[in-house]
């Protein structure tokens, strides 16, 4: 038997949500506007709806992607002529890199086309391992 919900989020909310997430805002943030409905409301939507799912994943990825523009930025951005506070603010821009860079592999361990065939898989091949005498060959 199908399992029939209520509708929560109209597809014209889910998409201004989805447009917004891949513009690089955080669905909380997104959430506040009086006209959406609340986080947990949308979340609990991507879980049951299949198409909202799927919509929202493709958001998460664009959003990695955007992430990743923001790092380059962060990066090329020159530094206060001060050596302290050049020092200073170097620091805090690795940080927060570092922070965004853990992110984006989270969200978007497979790619932005989420998909595990584009992801070089390195650690294929095979060992075989031989001993004899008490001395051991690797092949």
């Amino acid at each position: 038997m199908a399992k029939i919900f209520k509708l929560r989020v109209t597809k014209k909310q889910m998409e201004e949500i989805c447009n917004r997430i891949a513009e690089g805002e955080s669905l909380t943030k997104i959430c506040k506007a009086a006209s959406l409905p609340s986080y947990r409301t949308v979340l609990r939507f991507v879980q049951e709806n299949d198409d909202a799912h799927t919509q929202y994943r493709r958001a998460r990825a664009l959003q990695c992607e955007v992430m990743r523009d923001q790092i380059l930025d962060l990066v090329k951005m020159p530094l206060p002529g001060d050596p302290k506070l050049a020092m200073a603010e170097v620091q805090r821009r690795r940080l927060e890199a570092d922070h965004m860079d853990k992110h984006i592999r989270q969200m978007q361990p497979l790619g932005v086309r989420d998909k595990a065939e584009d992801k070089v898989n390195d650690q294929v091949g095979q060992v075989t391992l031989s001993w004899a005498n008490g001395s051991v060959e690797v092949n």
